[in-house]
């Protein structure tokens, strides 16, 4: 599985940062229909790192996350079960988090007008205006570090009866700080099971 998506609190990310999409949604495993009605949740063990980050581990965060969940199903016309015997289906899903870096050659001088700080270096192949004076005055690259995180959240549909994965979808992407609020989760809820097929009676 890819590196996971949603936080609670804590992150950081950079506004100009040229980094992996908001959101980005992928079925691996597509269906037409889901067999029944009802569900039931069941645990996915953590079996990377990511999933193993304070920031999602939270049992709020992940209280909220399942219940967002829950707002979606039951939008697509699905139930949820008293119990795990009496579903049709079962649902389970993994989230984790980290923290990424993207180092990136700083450019602010534009044409004719280069910002203050900037010198021009040339070469055999032309000018750059994408270096600064070093330490000691040699010019050096202008680098800009941009700090993200990014995750994914994996949603899967399993049939009772046989145990087998019948639907998949992974919603991966870069996190905000607010991301762990009940509007954002419903969002990000929505994303991951839009191309969940409707229930059928």
């Amino acid at each position: 599985m890819a590196l996971c998506l949603l936080a609670g609190s804590g992150c950081s990310s950079d506004a100009g940062a040229r980094v992996a999409p908001s959101s980005q949604v992928t079925v691996s495993m597509p269906a037409t229909r889901l067999p029944g009605l009802h569900y039931a949740w069941v645990p996915m063990p953590g079996q990377l790192p990511a999933e193993s980050d304070p920031r999602v581990l939270d049992p709020q965060f992940r209280a909220r996350l399942q219940a967002a969940l829950d707002r979606a199903l039951q939008a697509k016309g699905y139930q949820l079960a008293p119990s795990v015997a009496q579903a049709d289906f079962l649902v389970a899903y993994r989230v984790g988090v980290r923290d990424g870096e993207e180092v990136m050659l700083r450019n602010e001088g534009v044409g004719s007008q280069p910002t203050p700080q900037a010198t021009v270096e040339c070469n055999s192949n032309g000018c750059s205006q994408m270096v600064v004076p070093g330490g000691d005055g040699a010019p050096v690259m202008d680098l800009r570090r941009a700090r993200y995180v990014e995750g994914a959240l994996q949603v899967e549909v399993i049939e009772r009866s046989s145990i087998k994965v019948v639907w998949r979808a992974l919603n991966r992407g870069t996190v905000s700080r607010n991301d762990g609020g009940a509007t954002r989760l419903d969002a990000i809820a929505r994303e991951t099971l839009a191309q969940l097929p409707a229930a059928t009676p």
